[in-house]
This record gives structure tokens, C-alpha cells and sequence, in this order.
């Protein structure tokens, strides 16, 4: 963490001496999805606020996403029938994993072998083409590094959540020496990662993995964004009532092969209490396949999160980065239930910080869920522990304070 030996945390002060005259071209490259993508659309918005060009790299489905957010979009990488083939090749494997360990499996797997050399291959030719005097990558996008070196130019990695263990990211760098070597260059040290800045999006309180490998460290804060406004919201948020409860597995399927029980198994948890309750199935999920539900319960496929998070007394997630961030910068008390990736890390994160309890996959039963609940929503102590992290989380410097400070990277 941070001390003598640990990373330089740069403070929007650092930025004083930056030419602000000056224009740059800045390369943002994620990969798919909206927990990879979201995160860092406040920061590609503040570089265009600022008066510079931006452009954005992801898979070609995720386009339309970055496109909504009115950031210039080029596509790069797998589709998403491709990233299906290769997740239903790997799923016999994974049957045999425990859901807490299958992020060490997939991530360098996934994002370092599969992913990147595609990525790579659609990447360099925009970069060259277009001649970036920045780029800006989430951390499982692993073929900007070697873009960055090629050209000579900073490639800054930005979080999507809590830092990614080290051992992940060392193992994704091993298993790319490869597309390493095909361009003349041994692979560096963490994947190529952190030779420039870390943008860190989770405060300190919730952090769960040690930063003293990154040399550089900026903060960041999580802003909010998940989505523009929808127009038109669900009717339960603007009916008035019994307090409102929002349970999300998040918006990506397949992570558990059970959503649909585990959401009724939470709805079912809170009969009894006298709470409105909305549950998102995600984009891609079915709202049929809860059934009929009483009065008291709405089942959406997705909202907005920034929208619906101000009507909540609590959250019931999967813990995916996004929510878990979302629902501490709202000052939220929530029940984590992780599934896969880096939710168990996110959950010792947040129960950790006080702000909330966690269930084990194995231990979810409509029992202790609604004994869950039922604590987050009596005992103040939960509540206290997210408003004090939402403070935390408003003094960190926000996208357009650091907007200087990358510039004079380039």
C-alpha cells in the first residue's frame, strides 16, 4: 500500500505546470461489457469537455455503447459470438472450480491469451493510422501496453473496480510473451502494465489488494455513469411507499448458471417485510422466467443504475464492481452475493469496510438472505459505514482534475 515503499499517489496539485493550451489525441481501448466500459466513459467525457480528441477501441457489440455516451467509437477485437465459442470451450474446466477461485483461471486466460493478440491485431493499425499521443486502457485490456511501446507513447491503465491481484495479471504477461516476441520485445513486468500511471477508482477502504507493485498511483474518482437517462422509469420509482430494495445479478449472463433462482430465492427472502422491491434481470436476461410476481415486486430487464440507486434504502447484488461503487458512492448499505470474477473480492472489500454483509454461493438460501437484509435495514452501523466511504469517495479527485495531469504524460 502506500508509505516509503509504496506507490507514488499523485494529488490534482501535481498537474500544476501542464500546458492547458495543449491539444492531444488520447486512445481509449477496453474490452466488452459494461462493467469494462462504464467506469471510464466520465474520463473520456472530461478529455472532450477539455477540448481533446478522443477516440475509443472495443469489441465491435460494445460499440454502440461507447457511441451512446457521444465518444467516437472503432471497433477492435471479438465479437461476441466469438467471445461465447471461447467461454463455451472453457466451461468444462470451469465446472470443476470454485466459484471464489475461477477469476485467477479466467483472467489471464481470458483476457491475456484469448483476448489480447485479437485485439492487438485491430489495435495497432488505428494507433499507427491515427498517431495517439495517449492512451488509456482498462486494466483487462492487455494489448495497449504493447501498442503504447511500439509507438513510444504513455499507455495508462484504469481500474474497473478494485485492483486486480498482481499474481493475475504476472500470469496474463506470461501467457502474451508470445505476441510479444512478434514484434521484437520481451514482455515487461505485469503485462506491460503500470510503466505509466494507475488510475485507481476504489477508495482505500475498500481496497482488498495491495498496490505496492504499481509506481504510480493517481486516484479517480468512481463517477457514476451506467448509462444515459432512460426517459422513461420503471413506475416504482416514482410511487410512493414502503421504502424501495434493488436486487441485480448484474448485466452480464452466464457468470452463474442459476440467476433466475438466486433473484427468487432474494425475493422470496424479503416476504414479510414492508419494502417495495426491483429486480434487474440484465440486458440480455428473461423477465418471464421469474413468473408472476405480487404487487410489491417489479422486474425489469435493465435500468439505469445512477437513476434508481437515489430511491434505495438497499442493495441486494452480485457484487460486481460497478454496483458495489455505485451503491457506497449513494452512501447504500448491501448485501453481497458474488458469484464469479472479482466479486469476492468486492465483497471482503465492502464487509470488510462495514458497509455491508456477504453470503457464499453455497450459504444464499431465502433464509439467510432475508436475515441479511433484515440487519442492513435495522442496524444503523451498515449505513454509517457506506455514508463515510460515499465522503470518501467525493473528496477524491474527479475525472476533470486529473484531465492536466495525464496530459502531461504525452
Amino acid at each position: 500500500m502506500s508509505g516509503a515503499s509504496g506507490p507514488q499517489r499523485l494529488t490534482p496539485g501535481d498537474c500544476a505546470g501542464t500546458n492547458k493550451g495543449a491539444t492531444v489525441r488520447v486512445l481509449f481501448s477496453s474490452t466488452w461489457g459494461y462493467g469494462h466500459i462504464f467506469p471510464m466513459i466520465p474520463l473520456a467525457r472530461a478529455f472532450v469537455a477539455a477540448g481533446h480528441e478522443v477516440r475509443w477501441a472495443t469489441s465491435v457489440d460494445s460499440c454502440p455503447i461507447v457511441a451512446a455516451a457521444g465518444i467516437d467509437a472503432v471497433p477492435v477485437s471479438l465479437s461476441h459470438q466469438a467471445l461465447g465459442e471461447i467461454q463455451q470451450r472453457s466451461r468444462p474446466a470451469m465446472a470443476e472450480i470454485r466459484p471464489e477461485d475461477k477469476a485467477a483461471f479466467v483472467f489471464p486466460r481470458m483476457f491475456g491469451a484469448a483476448v489480447a493478440p485479437a485485439t492487438l491485431a485491430d489495435l495497432l493499425p488505428i494507433a499507427q493510422d491515427w498517431r495517439p499521443q495517449l492512451l488509456v486502457h482498462e486494466q483487462a485490456e492487455l494489448a495497449a501496453p504493447l501498442v503504447g511501446a511500439l509507438l513510444g507513447i504513455p499507455a495508462v491503465t484504469h481500474a474497473f473496480g478494485g485492483a486486480v491481484p498482481v499474481a493475475f495479471v504476472d500470469e496474463a504477461g506470461e501467457r502474451l510473451a508470445p505476441m510479444w516476441a512478434e514484434h521484437g520485445r520481451t514482455v515487461p513486468e505485469h503485462a506491460g502494465c503500470f510503466a505509466s500511471t494507475y488510475l485507481d477508482i476504489c477508495p482505500p477502504k475498500v481496497q482488498t489488494v495491495p498496490l505496492g507493485h504499481i509506481k504510480t498511483v493517481q486516484p479517480l474518482r468512481p463517477v457514476a455513469y451506467t448509462g444515459e437517462p432512460m426517459g422513461v422509469l420503471p413506475e416504482v420509482l416514482a410511487r410512493q411507499g414502503d421504502p424501495l430494495v434493488y436486487i441485480t445479478l448484474g448485466s452480464v449472463q452466464g457468470q452463474s448458471t442459476n440467476h433466475p433462482a438466486v433473484l427468487q430465492a432474494a425475493i422470496d427472502s424479503l416476504d414479510g417485510l414492508d419494502v417495495r422491491i426491483l429486480v434487474t434481470v440484465g440486458p440480455g436476461g428473461d423477465v418471464a422466467a421469474l413468473g408472476a410476481q405480487p404487487s410489491h415486486v417489479t422486474v425489469e430487464r435493465y435500468v439505469s443504475q445512477t437513476e434508481v440507486l437515489p430511491h434505495c434504502v438497499a442493495v441486494v447484488s452480485h457484487a460486481g464492481s460497478g454496483t458495489v461503487l455505485g451503491s457506497l458512492g449513494a452512501g447504500l448499505p448491501q448485501l453481497c452475493m458474488p458469484q464469479a470474477a472479482d466479486q469476492f473480492r468486492n465483497s471482503a472489500g465492502v464487509v470488510g469496510a462495514g458497509a455491508g454483509l456477504a453470503l457464499h454461493p453455497d450459504d444464499a438460501t431465502p433464509e439467510a438472505i432475508g436475515a441479511a437484509v433484515r440487519r442492513l435495514l435495522v442496524e444503523d452501523v451498515f449505513r454509517q459505514a457506506a455514508r463515510g466511504i460515499a465522503d470518501d469517495i467525493r473528496a477524491m479527485p474527479a475525472p476533470e482534475d486529473v484531465v492536466d495531469t495525464l496530459v502531461r504524460l504525452a
